[in-house]
């Protein structure tokens, strides 16, 4: 009876765990929807168009984004009058680099795909988590650049995402998601900073970087934000 006794009350010592988790991870969703501007805002966030300077590799590059929320993304960066273009949808994506002796759109795999389909989502991955099949947990909290922030796992599938929110703002700080790239697992690190407002209202990271494994930290600068201005999905999706 009372080894029956002692794991009962374990049982529920870990049901309280589990309810307090869930708990913490939904607290703190709703503090970062209310820091992008609230749940209204980020429904009314239709498309975005950025121009940026991508430092990479001794270079500095100019670089521009589009973005239709929930439909497709196609990037350009401009290095020495050739394009290099990304285009991606939820299902499917593509990227042309003549750096690396081609013209022709080259398939991107599906891993990395799905590590970049919160790009395609307003306020991204955390924002709707339920909705968009992930489940979530709260791992305590851990240093990013000498401030304190929660570290949340999701996942779903094959998908494993960490999210790392500054404790102070409740801005995303860091992004990390296990890929598989040719056959081998790694780790894309994407780092955010220098949270604006709009003119009209909308928050975005004007500062970026991610890790590369071959060309090392790539640097990302807003310098230029539309919002919701019209843009036509077939646009996106040309190879030139």
């Amino acid at each position: 009876m009372k080894s029956f006794k002692a794991t009962f009350l374990a049982a529920i010592a870990l049901a309280a765990v589990n309810i307090t988790h869930a708990q913490s991870v939904d607290e703190i969703q709703a503090k970062y929807i209310d820091a992008l501007g609230g749940k209204d805002k980020l429904n009314s966030l239709k498309t975005v168009y950025q121009e940026a300077t991508t430092e990479v590799m001794g270079m500095t590059l100019d670089s521009k984004i589009w973005i239709i929320y929930g439909t497709s993304m196609r990037s350009e960066v401009d290095v020495q009058g050739q394009k290099i273009i990304t285009y991606l949808t939820k299902d499917k994506g593509w990227m042309i680099n003549p750096m690396m002796g081609s013209t022709d759109a080259q398939p991107i795999p599906d891993d990395a795909l799905k590590a970049q389909s919160g790009r395609l989502s307003a306020g991204g991955d955390f924002y709707k988590y339920k909705e968009n099949g992930y489940a979530a947990s709260l791992l305590g909290k851990e240093d990013v650049d000498g401030k304190s922030n929660f570290k949340i796992s999701l996942k779903k599938d094959a998908q494993d995402i960490t999210i790392y929110l500054d404790a102070a703002t409740y801005y995303v700080s860091r992004i990390v998601a296990k890929v598989n790239m040719g056959g081998q697992d790694i780790e894309q690190v994407v780092n955010f900073s220098d949270y604006k407002k709009t003119d009209d209202g909308y928050v975005f990271p004007r500062k970026s970087s991610t890790n590369n494994p071959q060309a090392g930290d790539i640097v990302n600068t807003v310098t230029k934000i539309d919002v919701n201005k019209p843009l036509d999905p077939k646009d996106l999706e040309k190879t030139n």
